[in-house]
């Protein structure tokens, strides 16, 4: 079994932090058949500081000795039209893609979920857990990771005192998930 992801949207969006903690997750916390289960997180952003280009790569194994790079994702989780442009033809028929239903104008001709992670994260009061909101509702679609690794995970990443905001951030994504995979 080996499982890619592939994180994409502007940089500022917490794409590469959504990445790490979807990696860190599973392999310090998840297990599968009682066995380990290994990921490798790569990432690449353009020069910009905030609006340029990012994306965040994981591949998950039960091997530890497996090729690290993402060459078609299993799953695409977009945040912006330009990572949509960017990153939809690097795609197949079973590819999974979660679109952020606000930032991503286009939709696809394969299987795809509109998560409005944006718009909820706003209604919280803070946009800047949009990510999280995407990576909840990404859990619950795929159901390769449990929501207790992510949540151990997203303490262990995110900055002392926001864990409660993100904990709240990440509830409600698998709640959108949850809706969203109803709806399909």
């Amino acid at each position: 079994m080996t499982i890619s992801v592939r994180f994409a949207g502007m940089g500022g969006q917490g794409i590469i932090f959504s990445g790490i903690a979807l990696a860190r997750g599973i392999s310090l916390y998840e297990k599968r058949g009682g066995k380990d289960l290994y990921a490798i997180q790569t990432q690449s952003y353009g020069p910009e500081a905030r609006g340029g280009s990012s994306k965040c790569d994981v591949k998950i194994s039960e091997s530890e000795n497996f090729y690290p790079f993402v060459e078609i994702p299993n799953y695409l989780i977009l945040m912006s039209q330009p990572a949509y442009e960017r990153f939809i033809d690097v795609t197949n028929e079973d590819t999974v893609v979660v679109l952020d239903e606000d930032a991503v104008e286009s939709r696809p001709d394969i299987r795809y979920y509109d998560i409005a992670a944006t718009r909820k994260a706003e209604e919280m009061g803070k946009r800047i857990v949009a990510n999280v909101v995407m990576l909840g509702a990404f859990v619950e679609i795929s159901g390769i990771v449990s929501k207790r690794s992510i949540l151990k995970a997203l303490c262990d990443v995110a900055p002392k005192g926001t864990e409660p905001l993100n904990k709240k951030a990440f509830e409600l994504g698998t709640a959108l998930g949850k809706d969203a995979i109803n709806a399909d």
